[in-house]
């Protein structure tokens, strides 16, 4: 079999591009089992040895970043998990004015300016070419989501719940309404995020910064206050399909991230609380983002028509080099169809736990109401 179609199961974990001292804060309060403390101790080891280079690269950086600065808007692709956010942010990137973070920097993000050209290769190697979940093509090149970067540069976020799925409701109630967080704590997350925006448009040479995390749904006042123009698109999709997508995606990722392992997996109920709770944030806060920096696009019709749908953002974001772009979009669709994946069958669990939590926001997106034994 070669390394390249391996699936997610590595010696190590993503930690290893932090720091010594962030990783024990991302740790701390949670127990890792015995059976990866191998793989926690190799991790931090690494994380050690990369100091050295952390440190040639804060001197740089102070110098390499001066010049940096975006000269359009950034765009913020908001929507829940497996909502076709990959695909419209990587289409998005597509265009040569766009910056991004690449996966390189979101395991990398202290040693994407001067360590990139070594280490990537070698990343490259051992990477599976694609995503074993969804079968999307992986490059360390490529545009990733922000969150796993941004836990190694600070110790804030939801995605701890892939390290230490047992303490999943810790973690939830601790990490997940962002904005209630003390002003010290935000404070230090907006200066690191500024940190990592910068860099991303360093290392990909853009001037529009273009964002894709779920994570952000619960930051979008403390994204309006360091981009007071940012523009915003909320994507959305059958609720009853991405609460049953997620808990499949998150629970095949889990043997190749967690620092203890939860038998079963994590419950579905937990996706469909997580769900109600991103949906009724976003309900509550798009009220205060300028009807003309958001754009709100159906999944189904995404899917349908993809480069229609690109040509209406660049129209109302009044946005420069579609035309130059469109032949890069059209040659990823051709590699990435939106709608040639296999469907998967929506358990009767599924759909009763959606009733539950969130009968309410099925309505509000305008889809069917449906019961298990229908």
């Amino acid at each position: 079999m070669s390394s390249r179609t391996r699936p997610f199961k590595f010696p190590v974990s993503i930690l290893i591009g932090s720091t010594p001292a962030n990783i024990l804060q991302v740790i701390k309060g949670y127990r890792i089992d015995r059976r990866y403390y191998p793989k926690f101790i190799l991790s931090f080891l690494i994380s050690m040895i990369f100091e050295v280079f952390n440190l040639v690269e804060r001197v740089v950086e102070k110098k390499m970043l001066n010049s940096v600065a975006a000269k359009e808007p950034p765009i913020f692709v908001i929507g829940f998990w497996r909502s076709g956010t990959t695909i419209l942010h990587s289409l998005l990137c597509q265009d040569q004015r766009a910056g991004f973070v690449t996966t390189f920097q979101g395991v990398f993000p202290h040693l994407v300016l001067t360590q990139k050209k070594w280490l990537k290769k070698f990343t490259n190697t051992i990477l599976p070419k694609n995503r074993p979940f969804d079968g999307y093509a992986m490059d360390m090149d490529f545009p990733q989501e922000e969150d796993f970067a941004m836990m190694s540069l600070q110790p804030r976020s939801i995605y701890k719940m892939f390290y230490f799925p047992k303490d999943y409701n810790d973690i939830y109630k601790k990490e997940l309404n962002f904005e209630d967080l003390p002003e010290t704590e935000r404070k230090h997350w907006k200066k690191k995020y500024l940190s990592l925006v910068h860099k991303a448009m360093k290392n990909t040479a853009g001037i529009r910064f273009i964002s894709k995390n779920p994570c952000n749904i619960f930051r979008i006042k403390t994204l309006k206050e360091l981009f007071p123009e940012a523009r915003f698109i909320f994507i959305f999709r059958n609720p009853y399909s991405v609460v049953e997508s997620l808990y499949r995606f998150a629970n095949e990722v889990l043997p190749g991230s967690e620092l203890q392992h939860l038998e079963g997996g994590i419950p579905r109920e937990y996706f469909a609380r997580l769900y109600k709770d991103a949906l009724n944030e976003y309900m509550h806060v798009r009220e205060t983002i300028k009807p003309g920096n958001l754009i709100e696009i159906r999944y189904e019709d995404f899917k349908k028509q993809p480069i229609a749908i690109i040509q209406d953002i660049y129209t109302r974001f009044n946005m420069p080099g579609l035309q130059e772009a469109l032949p890069r979009m059209e040659s990823y669709l051709n590699r990435n169809k939106p709608n040639g994946r296999q469907p998967y069958p929506i358990e009767p669990e599924t759909y009763r736990l959606v009733n539950v939590y969130a009968k309410d926001i099925i309505t509000r997106l305008d889809y069917q109401i449906t019961n298990p034994l229908e």
